[in-house]
């Protein structure tokens, strides 16, 4: 196959991005990734099947096109978003901009979320959290502690807090906010395996400080907790868990334990979501119905994965709302239409009274959800 590739240096957000496309041979697939810094932040496929040379090169230059684009409304989407006060939106474009590694455009749109509502708890979370990716671990301290003054029943404060002084080696403080997590929420399967993770690296780190249980208790411990998550979580990484711990191999232990809190408590679906409402709010995505039922495939492909992931349902009963909202109304424009072409159509002119009086309703209810 000719050798097929587009670079190009982008403008957005008063930043330079890298974009970079080529085709990837051993995989017949084309490959396009916007970096920042050296870092990927977007990435996306499309398939070769069978195309020719021509049609590929088109194929390229498409995909190249709508990565330049996504990432262009990105961030014209984060201009409109600051044109209005509600916390909801900066919180969800903050997090869309920490999956893309885009760590100070997050901080900010977190940072208004809190100025505009200072008792947005998620928010005090999401942004403590992208301080601790960031590596300003100071700062994930000072931000997570304000938001606990403000709401100290919430354990993923609290559970955000014991990642912070785990990645810091500050063992002691770990076990006791991971339990606290605990505390308030004792199914909290996640901080279950957080501290087991902390209780099983302070025996690897050879940390004896008196504030903590010995060795051995610390492995009674450790596995006490992984039993608890095994009433929760059906994964065979468990049983490699245990089989490790047997071995005395802590390392690997961990190492799969961590993978299990990855798999089991990654967002699914959060990001697609995230990104929705943005394109949909914000994007002039909102009476495209094409793009809405691309989302509610991507939600049902995740679902045929992931069946019993509540929030996945409910985007997807979300996205079915917007969906008759579409067509709801396509009906009134049609009924519009009728009357225009005969004046005189009495059942039209009554249709159109009837949807435009009950339909009120429907409309105030999407409103409401979405806010």
């Amino acid at each position: 196959m000719e050798a097929v590739g587009l670079n190009s240096e982008v403008l957005a957000g008063g930043k330079k991005f890298h974009i970079q496309t080529n085709i990837v041979e051993p995989g017949n697939k084309i490959i396009s990734n916007v970096f920042d810094k050296g870092r990927v932040i977007i990435k996306k496929e499309s398939l070769i099947n069978g195309e020719t040379d021509d049609e590929i090169k088109d194929l390229v230059q498409s995909l190249h096109k709508d990565v330049t684009s996504e990432l262009q409304l990105l961030f014209y989407i984060s201009e409109k978003v600051q044109t209005i006060k509600h916390a909801a939106s900066n919180n969800k474009l903050g997090i869309v901009f920490s999956n893309r590694q885009l760590y100070d455009e997050a901080i900010k749109e977190f940072k208004k979320a809190i100025e505009l509502d200072d008792g947005f708890t998620e928010a005090y979370k999401n942004l403590g959290e992208v301080y601790l990716k960031n590596k300003q671990y100071d700062e994930a301290l000072a931000t997570l502690t304000d938001g606990l003054a403000k709401q100290s029943d919430f354990p993923d404060l609290h559970n955000s807090l014991g990642m912070v002084y785990l990645e810091q080696g500050q063992y002691v403080e770990a076990i006791a906010a991971f339990n606290a997590a605990l505390a308030k929420n004792s199914y909290f399967t996640k901080s279950h395996l957080n501290l087991s993770v902390t209780l099983l690296k302070s025996i690897m780190n050879d940390i004896d400080e008196d504030e903590l249980p010995s060795f051995d208790k610390r492995r009674e411990m450790a596995i006490s907790h992984i039993q608890i998550v095994e009433n929760f979580i059906d994964s065979d990484k468990l049983i490699e868990a245990y089989q490790h711990f047997d071995d005395d191999d802590l390392e690997k232990t961990v190492e799969v334990l961590q993978e299990v809190n990855r798999e089991n408590y990654t967002t699914l679906g959060t990001d697609i979501e995230n990104e929705f409402y943005l394109k949909f709010m914000f994007g002039g995505k909102g009476k495209d119905d094409a793009f809405i039922q691309e989302h509610i495939l991507k939600l049902k492909e995740l679902i045929n994965k992931y069946p019993k992931y509540a929030d996945l349902r409910n985007n997807l009963g979300i996205a079915y709302l917007i969906q008759c909202r579409n067509l709801f109304l396509n009906a009134l424009e049609e009924f519009r239409q009728a009357l225009k072409i005969n004046p005189g159509f009495k059942k039209a002119e009554k249709n159109l009274k009837l949807a435009e009086n009950d339909g009120k309703g429907f409309l105030i209810l999407l409103r409401a959800i979405l806010k």
